[in-house]
């Protein structure tokens, strides 16, 4: 019997070409296996609303066909449900995809649905809020709503916003609750993640694991700004939490309390509170991968 699978699309993903997707679905997907059908994104949320309808209507698969964004608003709705969940990589970044093991070409993407291959894997809450791959609190997340406001995305312009607002960015104070014991620093930025990457092989917790029922916590420190250079060559080559500016701690549960309110969950900028709760939610996806 074939399986129902549902492709959710950003038609604004992929420089507006997302759609692109629907006429190479027939060619790739095994009509033997699939039954599929299709429904364009027309509004920020819309995804969340498409998925947790296909969730009620038991859809077998529901495929994410965009970037971070979109894969953050379709899989929430698909969390401890029986729905396999995948992505086809649209985006700019596509980190969640990359650290998902997902073929970053469109049309293998495609043809590795045809195996069924599935397992289960953590997703994370910010304040209850899910997130899937990277969560960040201080220059991260301000760099998140800098870069949302930019028609331009990509690696390149990404870089830009960086290297525009670095030198400038001053330091928060942060109290941070975990494994029974308190942290109390000044941080450049505090990430909490999921999986390893932000995105374009940037690597900010290398050693996360998404099936290990833990949370990553990257502090990154007061540090002179001319070592951005040396920063980001750790970051492209899986060694920043080797630097002396970067504490990592491992934790099912962090509380961070700061004043700096300014957060982004999976890239997308959200406002933070005086105190944020960070949760692990062991094995409560189902994906194809």
């Amino acid at each position: 019997m074939s399986k129902e699978i549902l492709f959710i699309i950003n038609p604004n993903s992929g420089h507006k070409n997302g759609a692109d997707v629907i006429e190479l679905i027939p060619k790739y997907l095994d009509e033997n296996k699939f039954k599929y059908s299709y429904i364009l994104t027309t509004h920020q949320k819309h995804a969340i609303e498409i998925a947790a309808k296909a969730a009620k209507d038991n859809i077998d698969i529901v495929v994410a066909v965009g970037g971070d964004g979109l894969v953050n608003e379709v899989f929430q709705s698909l969390v401890n449900t029986n729905v396999l969940f995948s992505i086809i990589p649209k985006g700019s970044g596509n980190g969640v995809a990359r650290s998902l093991g997902i073929d970053m070409n469109i049309k293998t993407a495609l043809k590795n649905l045809n195996n069924l291959k599935s397992k289960k894997i953590d997703t994370v809450t910010f304040n209850g809020l899910p997130y899937l791959g990277v969560a960040g609190i201080g220059f991260d997340g301000f760099i998140a709503k800098e870069f949302s406001k930019r028609n331009k995305r990509g690696l390149m312009s990404y870089i830009k916003v960086v290297l525009k607002h670095y030198k400038d960015f001053k330091c928060s104070k942060y109290t941070i609750s975990c494994n029974n014991e308190l942290h109390e620093l000044d941080a450049f930025m505090v990430a909490i993640a999921n999986t390893q990457q932000y995105g374009n092989s940037a690597y900010i917790a290398p050693k996360a694991n998404i099936i290990d029922g833990m949370l990553d916590l990257v502090i990154v420190k007061k540090h002179s700004k001319w070592l951005l250079p040396i920063l980001l060559f750790k970051g492209f080559t899986k060694t920043l939490h080797k630097s002396k500016y970067v504490e990592y701690i491992k934790s099912k549960k962090f509380v961070i309390k700061t004043n700096y309110k300014q957060v982004h969950i999976d890239g997308e900028p959200i406002n933070g509170e005086k105190e944020n709760i960070i949760e692990i939610l062991p094995l409560s996806l189902n994906i194809l991968s």
